[in-house]
């Protein structure tokens, strides 16, 4: 073996291996790497992360890739070569980059070395069984999971909030939370908006099963979920054979008349009327009463003109079939093919999920929560405090010991500092950045779930009246611009929530 000084140990995990916990795993595979620096006196620099090994788009990994392709290492330490990569597609990529740079692997079994024919020989052939094995594994997960689920038990992660799973029956079971939910359900069909309701549950401080404020969205998910009354879904989503940009394969769902449901497959905590009450309403979504006859598209309400800020809206001409972008009938703004317009927008939905991702990751790296959450405990102290003496000058000037003006006065001067504290917390909790976090993911969620669903207007993935409420909560408005003249060209700008 070459002289080795410098090391890239690459430690990943994708769950839970032999009934041992993340952190159990990740310590046994670095107690045996670390001692193979150790004893060799080698340099090492880590990369660990959970992730699946059929992906490229792995963060550690292509760091790691890109620091290789700088020559910065001898070699790569890994448990096994499956740690790399288990499918034959994106295996010669990452083979590729160690190939050109002479970056061998080490394992605690074998080094192989790309100037020799065996270990390449080998290598190939390691990742065909790696997947192939991967592939039967899936497989048998996929049948266990459906035949699990066909027999109403619960399989799909996380149950949602107000229900536990019963790990003796594997079903769910409502638990103390409960109440939050036929909180929601009884305000919606009592004719309380969902803006009204989330709302109302951030001032009580309530939680989201993740431990968020709530949002119109995670009110909406709540609503739409048929556990809720009891009955098991699955089968939602089928796999288009596409790529995300991650590398993982693009899911879309099914039309709701194939997904499978088993009624009563644990107990309701909403009764199926008041389900179904609360679905029509929150579904029955509009931005202002309009005709029956009008039909919503993707922009509808949305676009403004540049020059007026007034409304344009889409226009289609039938002897033609085709859809325009209306001339603003107050200052002339020119009309222009509605289905390129859709196209620029669906550019910026994208490019605007990149800056989510960015602020995403600002927020997570400059978190403040510790500090924010100290000085809301301290000023919830104050107010309780303040709260308290106002009932004991309540109780003196019960007991004669204040006059009436005494009572006033120091009943008002203890209101106006409660009014001052309250105030100071609502500022706190706008900086906030577990509340921010979770808007940001909100956000992110919708512009993924556009994306991989928005067809524009082709015919096939959501419907226009989908596309318009999804754009309406990540656009406050979009301005349009087509000035006249022969070197005018179309300009859009864009203002989000």
């Amino acid at each position: 073996m070459r002289d080795v000084k410098h090391v890239a140990v690459y430690l990943r995990l994708s769950r839970n291996e032999e009934n041992l916990n993340i952190d159990e795993v990740f310590a046994s595979h670095e107690k045996v790497l670390y001692k193979m620096c150790e004893d060799n006196n080698w340099k090492k620099v880590v990369f660990k992360e959970v992730a699946s090994s059929v992906y490229l788009g792995r963060k550690q990994l292509n760091i790691m890739l890109d620091r290789i392709k700088e020559g910065e290492f001898d070699y790569v330490l890994v448990m096994d070569i499956d740690r790399l990569s288990r499918d034959v597609f994106d295996a010669p990529t990452i083979f590729k980059v160690l190939n050109d740079s002479k970056t061998n692997i080490i394992t605690p079994s074998k080094i192989y070395d790309w100037d020799k024919d065996e270990d390449v020989l080998l290598l190939n052939i390691q990742m065909v069984v790696a997947s192939q094995e991967y592939k039967q594994i899936k497989k048998r997960m996929t049948r266990g999971k459906r035949n699990a689920s066909e027999i109403g038990l619960w399989v799909h992660g996380i149950p949602p909030l107000g229900y536990d799973k019963d790990p003796a029956t594997r079903k769910l079971v409502p638990n103390d939370k409960r109440k939050h939910i036929e909180f929601i359900f009884n305000s919606i069909v009592n004719g309380k908006t969902v803006s009204d309701v989330f709302q109302e549950l951030n001032a009580m401080g309530v939680k989201t099963r993740t431990g968020h404020a709530f949002h119109f969205n995670a009110i909406l998910r709540l609503v739409n979920n048929e556990a809720y009354k009891g009955t098991l879904v699955y089968n939602q989503y089928i796999i288009t054979g596409e790529k995300r940009k991650d590398g993982k394969n693009k899911t879309k769902k099914r039309p709701k008349e194939e997904w499978e449901r088993i009624p009563n497959a644990h107990p309701a905590i909403i009764d199926e009327t008041t389900w179904e009450k609360a679905n029509r309403i929150v579904n029955t979504y509009s931005f202002a009463k309009k005709r029956s006859d009008v039909k919503t598209y993707p922009t509808s309400k949305l676009i403004y003109c540049a020059n007026c800020n007034r409304l344009q809206g889409p226009q289609y001409y039938p002897h033609i079939d085709k859809l325009y972008l209306k001339v603003c009938k107050y200052c002339k703004n020119r009309t222009y093919l509605y289905e390129p317009i859709l196209k620029m927008i669906k550019e910026d939905v994208l490019n605007y999920s990149s800056k989510i991702l960015e602020k995403i990751e600002h927020i997570e790296r400059t978190d403040n929560s510790t500090e924010i959450e100290y000085k809301k405990q301290q000023l919830q102290k104050q107010i309780e405090k303040s709260e308290k003496a106002i009932e004991k000058i309540k109780y003196a000037f019960e007991e004669d010991e204040y006059t009436i003006s005494e009572f006033k006065e120091r009943k008002a001067s203890r209101e106006q500092e409660i009014q001052q504290l309250k105030a100071e917390l609502e500022e706190i909790q706008k900086q906030d950045t577990t509340d921010i976090l979770a808007g940001y993911q909100e956000i992110k969620e919708r512009v993924e779930y556009l994306l991989q669903n928005w067809e524009c207007i082709d015919g096939e993935g959501l419907s226009d009246e989908d596309v318009n409420r999804n754009l309406h909560h990540i656009y406050q408005k979009i301005e349009w611009r087509f000035d006249k003249g022969e070197n005018a060209v179309p300009q859009m700008s864009f203002e989000y929530k």
